[in-house]
């Protein structure tokens, strides 16, 4: 049975579970046996930590939960399996803030080239840092630091 660490309500009234992430997927196979869909999920950096938000929401009953989970080594579960619509949200997370969605069968990124050095989301990244991106004649695109190779 999983384990709720905190349970609170946000200044809009909605309630708001922290749990370990050992635990989200049972956690959410539960909620969605009681009728909740996934909404959205958003990764925060924390400076000394990823956390990962998902809100889910029961239809029948308007009702909206925020679940949230804090990872050390920028790894969670995939809800892939559980519901198709977490696919584009967690590549998007993946590819903005680096977080990893273990069993994700095609976890990569979908909005920037796959060449792209770091996630730009991130607190630790580097702006300074300037990344080209080009396409050759047969449409892929190359990521590179060398100003003469960009558009």
């Amino acid at each position: 049975m999983y384990k709720i660490l905190s349970e609170e309500t946000d200044k809009s009234g909605m309630k708001v579970l922290n749990i370990d992430k050992s635990d989200l997927v049972e956690l959410m196979e539960d909620y969605k046996g009681k009728g909740y869909y996934l909404s959205s999920i958003t990764g925060i950096d924390m400076k000394d930590h990823l956390e990962v938000v998902y809100h889910i929401h029961n239809f029948d009953q308007n009702d909206y939960i925020c679940v949230k989970v804090a990872t050390d080594d920028e790894k969670v579960p995939s809800l892939v399996k559980l519901w198709k619509a977490a696919d584009w949200d967690e590549r998007e997370q993946y590819d903005l803030m680096g977080v990893i969605f273990e069993g994700h069968e095609n976890l990569r990124r979908i909005l920037l080239p796959e060449e792209w050095v770091g996630h730009p989301l991130r607190k630790d990244y580097d702006l300074k840092k300037v990344q080209y991106v080009s396409m050759d004649k047969s449409g892929a695109e190359h990521v590179s630091f060398d100003e003469k190779e960009g558009w």
